[in-house]
């Protein structure tokens, strides 16, 4: 793949009006953008031999139908919950996402929040979804960047800026979500863990149309449990309901590297 793209943008410094042609193709393909053009990361791949910290993010199946979820959320203005197993790769995915909107919706808002700042944005640390947003942009091929762009300007602390389309992606955290203006999506991350989350549903009732709860289970009663006893289960394909919560569910045996024998290995260490 990172041979393909080489090939593809000789392709575009050649002729500019095949860039022209794919952005256009891009803005309505998601997952064909994440999965040409967008980066992922994992550290515990250091030192491993054959594998590389930096891949490009080719999704499983199961990621692909939560791309194409998070959209019609966004295109059907409803709300979205994802319940998640850990290593689902959801909020990297999520993060490519608003990178995309960002990229090629004119004018968008999107916000994203998490109970503790530093699980926002701290700088250099990739397990913050802001040196998440920051590194997808960076290793985007300058093509596909806005005009103007600049790192400096445009790529701060909790604020991500789009000079040629005014959209913009910025980050708020604890009981503070919600209260930075109006958005048209706004993600969650681990939103079943917040101290006070009636506040934050409260604040952001009325600030966004569609609000995405990003999180793994943390028991019952809470905020999270309660959206999603009460939502409606998507299926791939079908369209969303207004007024509801609804819900992706990820389960680990989506995972094509989780098969039942290291389900068990894992639970006889639990």
């Amino acid at each position: 793949l990172f041979a393909w793209r080489q090939k593809q943008l000789q392709l575009f410094r050649s002729n500019p009006k095949m860039l022209e042609a794919a952005k256009l193709y891009y803005r309505d393909h998601p997952v064909e953008f994440i999965e040409d053009w967008v980066d992922t990361y994992d550290p515990r791949n250091a030192g491993v031999p054959g594998k590389i910290t930096r891949m490009p993010f080719i999704m499983f199946p199961r990621q692909r139908e939560l791309t194409l979820f998070l959209y019609a959320c966004l295109h059907g203005e409803a709300d979205g919950l994802i319940e998640k197993c850990r290593d689902a790769g959801a909020t990297w995915l999520s993060v490519a996402v608003s990178v995309h909107l960002w990229l090629f919706y004119d004018g968008i808002s999107i916000g994203w929040g998490s109970r503790k700042e530093q699980l926002v944005d701290k700088l250099g640390d990739m397990d913050s979804i802001f040196e998440k947003i920051r590194a997808v942009i960076r290793n985007l091929p300058v093509e596909f960047l806005p005009k103007g762009f600049s790192e400096k300007d445009h790529l701060t602390y909790m604020r991500v800026l789009n000079p040629e389309n005014d959209a913009s992606i910025t980050g708020e955290a604890g009981n503070n979500i919600g209260r930075g203006g109006r958005k048209r999506i706004y993600f969650k991350d681990e939103s079943a863990h917040y101290e006070r989350p009636d506040l934050i549903e409260a604040a952001l009732g009325d600030n966004t149309r569609v609000q995405i709860d990003i999180s793994s289970v943390n028991g019952t009663g809470n905020v999270f449990h309660r959206r999603r006893e009460a939502g409606v289960e998507w299926t791939p394909g079908a369209p969303v309901v207004k007024g509801k919560a609804n819900v992706f569910i990820f389960d680990w045996r989506h995972h094509p590297e989780k098969t039942e024998a290291w389900y068990e290995e894992r639970r006889r260490k639990a």
